[in-house]
């Protein structure tokens, strides 16, 4: 509440000190003790007010002053501060965080909703390798939470749909292409998702995506290209700023080639990541191995087009 004069300041002291007026003046008085007890029932309402300023002042909890709404952006303003004022917005505005709940973020549907998929089967990943160190490093897991940054259509090569339908796990699924989105968001996943992409860096960036299907790569906007679909990209920290989340159990990123620069903007001193699965077969794979090994990640093993890294135990 606002001490400031206001109306509703006011009412809040006499709805606090009346009943003490009341009780006192219950007991037989006389003329002069009634109009003593109104003396000290507003000598005690103007003290208690400007006390209330004074507190006010210097922020006392006690006194605290209503909370500014957070300014809510469109697609519109949000690509102004990004494109034409070049604003490097962080992760953790509150605007852009509102933005991203309310036009972003899908979230996950009740778990007792089927799923609707084409091949029903087990396991759903590219490669036999890759389902193996799934089904050896998650076999006992349940109820984890996982990021797979490239998650097609949500079925196929998926890496995180048999954690979701048989350990009961749950997490984020950003993909963006239009129309493998469209087909994601059909598939009934258990999980949160976005038709957007993860920033290269540490603000929300547009970028272009080129090509179709499971290959299509990510690119910085050039704005005389007319080609390819254009997204904003947001930051890692954001997403799971909105989500509450900040451990993550498994990672799968699997982005066409930037997937180093994404792994450079992660704050990696606010996120728990125990283990992630890196596509490192599009010519970075030296660089990704050097800047695991400098934030203290285990290299465990190398798959056909991934390596997996884990965090050390402490």
């Amino acid at each position: 509440m606002e001490w400031n004069g206001s109306k509703e300041g006011m009412r809040f002291l006499d709805l606090t000190l009346h009943p003490l007026a009341v009780a006192l003046a219950k007991e037989p008085a006389s003329p002069r003790d009634e109009e003593t007890l109104s003396e000290i029932y507003e000598t005690l309402r103007t003290w208690l007010f400007f006390a209330g300023s004074v507190l006010r002042r210097h922020e006392s909890p006690f006194f605290s002053s209503p909370e500014t709404e957070t300014e809510t952006w469109d697609e519109q303003e949000l690509l102004l501060r990004i494109v034409e004022k070049g604003e490097n917005i962080s992760a953790d505005d509150p605007r852009l965080l509102k933005y991203i709940k309310n036009y972003v973020l899908i979230p996950p549907l009740p778990s007792d909703i089927p799923y609707n998929l084409t091949k029903p089967q087990s396991h759903f990943s590219q490669f036999p390798d890759q389902i193996a160190f799934l089904q050896s490093t998650f076999e006992n897991f349940t109820g984890g939470f996982f990021i797979e940054a490239g998650a097609y259509d949500g079925e196929m090569f998926s890496n995180t749909l048999w954690l979701e339908r048989e350990r009961k796990w749950t997490g984020l699924l950003v993909e963006p292409d239009a129309r493998n989105f469209d087909s994601l968001k059909g598939k009934k996943r258990k999980a949160w998702l976005s038709h957007s992409c993860l920033s290269p860096i540490p603000y929300p960036q547009q970028m272009s995506l080129k090509g179709e299907g499971a290959g299509a790569e990510m690119t910085s906007k050039n704005q005389t290209d007319q080609n390819g679909q254009h997204l904003i990209c947001f930051p890692l920290e954001s997403f799971l700023s909105v989500i509450d989340q900040s451990k993550i159990d498994f990672f799968s990123l699997d982005i066409e080639g930037m997937d180093y620069e994404v792994l450079t903007s992660i704050p990696w001193d606010i996120l728990d990541i125990q283990i992630m699965m890196v596509e490192s077969n599009k010519g970075t794979r030296e660089q990704i191995l050097k800047f695991m090994a400098e934030k203290n990640y285990r290299h465990a093993k190398k798959l056909k087009i991934d390596d997996v890294f884990e965090k050390p135990r402490s």
